[in-house]
């Protein structure tokens, strides 16, 4: 017969692999990714694209630059609703029961 996973041999199997096998690979990736975290922080950040948190310059020859809204203004104009149009909402059936009876019969009878 086999030998169940708590059985002491197999125990002691598993713990030898892995102090000897999964344990020096398990080392060796995380000095891998170590090394390769300490190489990112060594590089220099990337320098930020300056020219488009500035504001655009405007020459005073030319028109100045607008700000272009897309919503219209209209007189007299009703906000948008909020619930979109086209949708009911759904009653629940109430008051309809099943038009299926099932016959019952007399008093059930206990065996002794």
């Amino acid at each position: 017969m086999a030998k169940s996973s708590r059985s002491s041999v197999i125990k002691t199997n598993n713990r030898r692999l892995k102090a000897n096998v999964f344990g020096p690979v398990e080392a060796a990736r995380a000095q891998r990714l170590s090394a390769r975290l300490q190489a990112l922080a060594a590089e220099p950040k990337p320098q930020k694209d300056v020219e488009m948190n500035e504001e655009p310059v405007v020459d005073e020859a030319k028109e100045p630059v607008a700000q272009k809204d897309d919503t219209m203004e209209v007189d007299g104009a009703k906000p948008a609703d909020k619930k979109p149009n086209g949708k009911k909402k759904v009653e629940k059936r109430r008051g309809k029961k099943s038009s299926i009876v099932f016959p019952t019969r007399g008093p059930k009878k206990s065996k002794k």
